[in-house]
């Protein structure tokens, strides 16, 4: 089931479907704070997720490596670098690079050989991070159950 948009609805509830997309992006910024002390680390990290994941999103992953219990093997990820963070976050670059280094000194991040920014090997392995994912998925889950009980979102 493919969920869709219903553009009249929509405009008949766009104040209120804006107003449960910023609490939404609300309650995930804030399951990451809890979760990475700051908001500025886990916009930071989010991205590096997100950066050097995106490719795994297409590859076929196995039924193992779709889950976060098992790691990754070397090199199945992808790396990224300062300019591309900061893009990504709005930050500058030198707030970027000082925030990665306090990243890499807290063990979240790793530079690799060629300098390149990754994440520290079973970092999106260990239970908290799991326990962030539910989280998230929840205050997802309950913004999409709204829409649809709204009518703004339906299935094809």
């Amino acid at each position: 089931m493919q969920l869709t948009i219903d553009s009249k609805s929509f405009e008949a509830n766009s104040r209120l479907t804006t107003i449960r997309l910023c609490m939404l992006i609300s309650r995930c910024l804030e399951n990451s704070r809890r979760h990475f002390g700051d908001g500025d680390s886990a916009l930071i990290l989010a991205s590096v997720v997100a950066i050097s994941g995106e490719r795994l999103t297409r590859a076929g992953l196995s039924d193992a490596l779709r889950s976060l219990a098992t790691p990754l093997p070397p090199g199945m990820a992808g790396e990224c670098n300062v300019s591309s963070i900061a893009a990504a976050t709005g930050f500058n670059r030198e707030t970027t690079r000082r925030k990665v280094k306090a990243l890499i000194d807290h063990g979240y991040l790793r530079r690799t050989l060629d300098g390149e920014i990754a994440l520290m090997p079973g970092m999106l392995s260990s239970e908290s991070t799991q326990a962030l994912a539910k989280h998230q998925l929840e205050a997802i889950t309950r913004f999409v159950n709204e829409a649809v009980r709204d009518g703004v979102l339906g299935a094809d």
